[in-house]
């Protein structure tokens, strides 16, 4: 049977709530310190880099910035989402719990692999149990943040496929498509149209998640 492989922010978890906050705490910090201009960034800026590794995103918000307050802003960075997630900020999408749980209910395997660190994803199972629905759960730094295309291939040689990658970036289409994988874009996301073009199905909704995903499922059983 199909594994189902899910990314986690963008796709389950609406991150920009936790995300967007403290990525501008740590931005007034260096802004203190003298390494960047003041500044308030919008929803709408800082949600391109959700979804990417941490370096990744402060070389696009701050190229050049030395690597030691880069390294001290990424640390500040997860504290302050850790702290949201752990007083209750965290939210995920409506809907997903109910189609998780759904989906379980079919009798497949189910993963979850997200580019972050473990303590990240350690935290949102202590809030959302998120062990209760997934088979494994899988972060970047489990694997020294490599690009996730070959983070997918290690876990096609250890489960075996075919999978099914659900996702709302490019890396996750890339992931899909570079294993010769089928992939669902969730356009409700945080990437862009043109990021998810080529999808097997786009789901336009969170609580189509359960919908859009059972039907596939039904289709590759026949």
């Amino acid at each position: 049977m199909t594994t189902l492989l899910f990314d986690y922010d963008g796709t389950l978890h609406e991150s920009l709530r936790i995300y967007a906050p403290a990525m501008q705490d740590a931005y007034d910090h260096l802004t203190a310190r003298g390494f960047a201009p003041p500044r308030r960034w919008t929803d709408k800026e800082l949600r391109a880099w959700i979804g990417l590794p941490p370096e990744a995103a402060w070389d696009q918000m701050l190229p050049g910035l030395p690597e030691a307050e880069k390294r001290r802003s990424i640390e500040e960075v997860g504290d302050g989402m850790l702290s949201r997630i752990e007083g209750g900020g965290a939210r995920l999408y409506p809907g997903v719990p109910e189609a998780l749980a759904a989906l379980k209910r079919l009798g497949g395997r189910m993963l979850l692999l997200s580019s972050c660190p473990r303590s990240y994803l350690e935290a949102h199972d202590r809030v959302f149990s998120l062990s209760r629905f997934f088979d494994g759960l899988f972060c970047g730094e489990d694997f020294g943040y490599q690009p996730k295309y070959q983070i997918v291939q290690g876990l096609l040689e250890q489960y075996g496929g075919p999978f099914l990658v659900v996702g709302d970036r490019a890396a996750d289409r890339e992931a899909a498509l570079r294993n010769h994988l089928r992939f669902a874009g969730c356009l409700y996301g945080y990437g862009s149209t043109e990021e998810l073009a080529g999808a097997d199905c786009l789901l336009r909704t969170p609580r189509e998640l359960w919908s859009v995903l059972s039907r596939l499922l039904a289709f590759s059983s026949d």
